[in-house]
């Protein structure tokens, strides 16, 4: 006997898969952070948490206010360094001040003036034994407040009078923080035990080629939901193996949990994200902020301008005076004018043309569109076009680039759609 779908059924799934997609992209989602994502969480709790410890073995805990997915493996293949508003990536500094900041918060009062916090804050660095104080210097002052800002950005705390972006400009800002302290609690996924080797917890919260074929299979499908492509190249032979045996069911599994769909190919395997996933913000690529722009033009002027036949596993090499001249006419993008070209005028917003390029070029590096041996050490020889970049060819280098909706724009070779994204807090 068929069965009948209805529209109510079609909604029900979309409104689940697009859950989904946000606690992936955002694994610390809260109602003031996220309203109307939170209130679908909260409205399909029960299928939530049942399909990502089936599918991929997380942990979702969800209260009246916030929700938390704690994420098992891949530490080493997707972390993601924590960034600033400007793009930069924390220091060792700010890392330290995030730590310090979440060992007070987690006993402070609701409401909790910020200079009291940076008090606090540096008596428990003098604790540690540690010569951080945020009331000493401007340099202090900046990375302490970028902890903040992040803590701000996952909901675990709120900022009811002043500002925290003025106060890392000038310290006698008043400034009046709100404190969640459950979010606090829950930033820190799994709270270090004791260790001599910080590499040592990380290891054991990574488990990409467990022996065990249920165990194995689980991590395949991690990889596959957290990596924008996974090259069988890049795999051990046991999990290419198991790659091989299991990748229809694992695309499947995925795409019920993430309505997404896998292009299969030999070289590898990468999700496709709904068109609804850019706007959603939660792809990886392309995207419509500066960086994902000029990325996408960059990509797309390569494959134009080197028009590979095929890709090998090692990619095609990148000639550093081809780099070079494509990275210079993107940036230039900044400066032509196109009426009626919304895309361009957005790479206007990036102030430094050097960061832009060292951001675009770490981006296709990350979601696996090119590949260097060290990408943050600013080398622009060594570059390799891989397998997947071939997507986005097909139009010539002097072409507009995607529209950042998620779908193609009409002249170009992208896809409709977007690789699922490989997320920054675990």
């Amino acid at each position: 006997m068929a069965t009948t779908v209805t529209s109510e059924d079609i909604a029900l799934t979309g409104e689940r898969q697009a859950a989904a997609r946000r606690l992936l992209a955002d694994p610390i989602v809260t109602d003031r952070t996220h309203p109307e994502d939170f209130a679908l969480i909260r409205a399909h709790s029960d299928w939530l948490i049942q399909r990502f410890r089936r599918v991929l073995g997380y942990e979702l805990t969800i209260a009246a206010d916030h929700a938390r997915l704690a994420k098992t493996g891949l530490a080493r293949d997707t972390a993601r360094p924590l960034a600033r508003p400007s793009g930069a990536h924390f220091t060792p500094r700010t890392y330290t001040y995030l730590a310090l900041c979440l060992a007070v918060l987690v006993e402070a009062p609701a409401t909790l003036l910020l200079e009291r916090l940076a008090e606090d804050v540096g008596a428990a660095a003098a604790e540690a034994g540690l010569a951080l104080d945020p009331r000493e210097r401007m340099g202090e002052r900046r990375a302490f407040t970028a902890a903040l800002r992040k803590l701000a950005e996952w909901g675990a705390i709120g900022e009811d009078r002043g500002g925290l972006a003025a106060y890392a400009d000038d310290s006698g800002e008043e400034v009046l923080l709100t404190v969640n302290p459950e979010v606090v609690r829950r930033v820190v996924a799994h709270p270090p035990h004791a260790t001599a080797d910080a590499r040592v917890f990380v290891d054991e919260n990574s488990a990409t080629d467990p022996a065990g074929e249920d165990a194995g299979e689980i991590a395949l499908r991690r990889a596959l939901a957290e990596t924008a492509v996974v090259y069988r190249a890049d795999l051990s032979e046991r999990q290419r193996r198991r790659l091989a045996n299991h990748q229809w069911r694992a695309a499947a599994e995925l795409g019920d949990l993430l309505g997404c769909e896998a292009e299969i190919r030999a070289e590898g395997v990468a999700l496709i994200m709904p068109s609804e996933a850019a706007a959603e913000g939660v792809a990886a690529f392309p995207s419509a902020d500066p960086v994902g722009q000029a990325s996408l033009l960059l990509v797309e002027r390569l494959v134009a301008r080197l028009r590979p036949v095929s890709v090998p596993e090692s990619g095609v090499e990148v000639p550093e005076d081809v780099l070079e001249g494509e990275l210079a006419e993107v940036l230039a993008a900044e400066t032509r004018a196109e009426p009626g070209r919304g895309t361009r005028s957005a790479l206007r917003h990036e102030p430094d043309p050097d960061t832009l390029a060292a951001r675009a070029l770490r981006l296709l590096h990350d979601t696996g569109l090119l590949h260097h041996p060290d990408p943050a050490s600013g080398d622009r020889s060594g570059w390799r076009l891989r397998a997947a970049s071939a997507r986005y060819g097909g139009r010539p280098s002097g072409g507009s680039p995607t529209s950042p909706s998620g779908g193609a724009a009409g002249e170009g070779g992208a896809p409709d759609g977007a690789a699922v994204p490989a997320t920054t807090a675990r």
